[in-house]
């Protein structure tokens, strides 16, 4: 019986590219009142009445066209990931046991959390694979992990990392996936492009009342350490670092808003054209909000913001590839759990 185990969260993936895949995907994910803070009834009518018969399947067709072969690139990636902790701790002959813990797929938190409980794991390190913390998901996912962790028979002793973006091993995988494919590149100025947060999920982490959305992000302290967008610039600030950048090489920006309401900013289809007015032609986007390629960037950024690029008068758009099965990331995740389990 193994005695400390270690869940590596994703928010989820459908399992299928098609309109029923992406139903029941959207069930679990739109039914999330840390993702939805709004009222009951006007998030089920989203959900019901237009999620689910109109957003699904036209969705559904732009999953199709970045599937593998093995199936949607956030479950391939996870799954190697995982593999290949487990194999370092069996390589290291270390008695831990490595699950994958999805919030609206399978496997889902819950199942993994049992599966902890029935091989004897007391001492559990929850870390999530989406780097910077935010209600929408880290306080989501951990939130089920303690719902979960409520029903043993002997509560778990568990440790939740919430600074991922911040670890050293993260910061050099993303500098050395960087290097590999922009300093040879002929881009003349590169993007950190972050998953964009309503203004008021920013807020609702703001149990200090010091948010000044964005002047007060360029440092972190006791009062800011949650917040989304402070996080967000601090990995470009340690990715740039490693990567010995000036301040003119780069620039920060967040994508993927919806709906009417503000959400942070700058936001990245604005940059772009800011950029282009600028006489910034040929750009390359970096989106460490991720490790692993989906929807969001090979499709959002790499099709549709390419698009708007050119149109407007770009010359060159290149998206960086994700971490994905980079072995230096691979190896990062075990070093960075390895060191975390040391504390429990």
């Amino acid at each position: 019986m193994a005695t400390k185990g270690i869940l590596l969260l994703n928010l989820g993936t459908p399992e299928e590219p098609t309109a029923k895949g992406l139903r029941k995907f959207y069930k679990y994910f739109f039914s999330d009142p840390f993702v939805f803070d709004f009222n009951p009834i006007g998030r089920w009518l989203l959900r019901n009445l237009i999620i689910l018969p109109f957003r699904a399947p036209k969705t559904a067709k732009d999953y199709a066209a970045i599937w593998m072969e093995d199936g949607s690139p956030l479950k391939v990636y996870a799954d190697r990931l995982q593999a290949s902790v487990q194999q370092e701790y069996k390589d290291a002959g270390e008695d831990v046991v490595v699950l994958n813990g999805m919030a609206y797929s399978e496997p889902f938190v819950w199942d993994s959390m049992k599966e902890f409980e029935r091989l004897g794991c007391q001492d559990i390190l929850i870390m999530p694979l989406f780097p910077q913390y935010s209600t929408a998901t880290t306080a989501s996912v951990f939130h089920e992990v303690r719902e979960a962790a409520k029903k043993w028979a002997q509560a778990p002793n568990l440790k939740f990392v919430d600074d991922l973006y911040a670890e050293p091993p993260f910061i050099n995988a993303w500098a050395a996936l960087i290097g590999k494919h922009v300093e040879e590149a002929d881009a003349e100025h590169v993007i950190f492009s972050y998953h964009g947060l309503p203004e008021s999920n920013i807020k609702k982490a703001d149990k200090n009342n010091v948010c000044e959305m964005g002047a007060c992000c360029e440092t972190i302290g006791e009062k800011n350490k949650l917040c989304y967008r402070a996080q967000c610039v601090a990995t470009t600030k340690g990715i740039v670092a490693a990567m010995g950048w000036s301040e003119d090489r780069y620039s920060v920006a967040f994508q993927s808003r919806f709906g009417n309401q503000a959400w942070i900013q700058p936001y990245l289809d604005d940059h772009l054209e800011a950029l282009i007015e600028k006489g910034v032609k040929k750009v390359a986007v970096v989106t460490p909000s991720f490790v692993s390629d989906c929807l969001e960037t090979i499709h959002e950024i790499g099709i549709e913001y390419r698009e708007e690029f050119m149109e407007g008068g770009g010359e060159a758009f290149q998206l960086v590839p994700n971490l994905n099965d980079d072995k230096t990331w691979f190896d990062s995740v075990f070093q960075i759990s390895k060191q975390k389990l040391q504390g429990l």
